[in-house]
């Protein structure tokens, strides 16, 4: 069966490993014709994989730089951010903080500017994610996840990886459960007939 993948990012010689994925967020809740929100109702992942730089991404042969680079980049915007030192080695350990690189500044708030604080980063994880509308509609993107330092990780990178794994878990199960609800909802109301899909969800 022909089949024109238009994956951005991908090399061509990867795209049998199904490496396509879905950024959950706006385009998995994206706007039917009639202005009503569209819900999710499944989403599946792969298991993500681990890289201390986008180097080391780009070495493993899996994503192009430029893939590797926008997930770090994500991933840098996830980090949580602080005010001040103390605030940050309270919550993440003493000697777990650092100020933000001027790239890692660029990357969280567009702005080369300092003055906040945030868990050292360690790297970060990449993987694949896949999602389905209430319309049937599927999409494919990258998902990622920051690996940094808290109390129980003092510059081990195996038990961060670790600690964001079970990050990455907890994600996926509350975005499955939250599917699972909306799928039992749509079959509630019966959304896949023609006459229900054109009355909209309803007030």
């Amino acid at each position: 069966m022909a089949h024109n993948d238009q994956t951005p990012h991908l090399p061509r010689r990867k795209r049998s490993a199904r490496l396509s994925l879905a950024m959950m967020g706006a385009s998995a809740f994206g706007l039917t014709a009639c202005g009503q929100p569209e819900q999710t109702t499944d989403v599946s992942f792969d298991s993500p994989r681990s890289y201390q730089s986008v180097d080391e991404c780009v070495a493993a042969d899996v994503y192009t730089r430029s893939a590797c680079e926008d997930a770090y980049e994500a991933s840098v915007q996830e980090v949580p951010r602080f005010n001040t030192l103390e605030e940050c080695e309270a919550e993440h350990g003493e000697g777990a903080c650092t100020a933000p690189t001027e790239q890692q500044s660029q990357a969280a708030t567009g702005s080369s500017g300092g003055g906040w604080f945030m868990p050292a980063m360690m790297g970060y994880m990449v993987g694949n994610m896949m999602s389905r509308t209430s319309h049937g509609a599927t999409n494919r993107g990258v998902y990622q996840e920051p690996v940094y330092r808290n109390r129980q990780n003092q510059g081990n990178w195996n038990t961060a990886t670790n600690q964001a794994t079970q990050r990455v878990n907890q994600r996926h199960q509350a975005l499955r459960t939250t599917a699972t609800q909306n799928r039992q909802a749509t079959q509630r109301r019966g959304f896949g007939s023609r006459s229900s899909a054109r009355g909209g969800w309803g007030s």
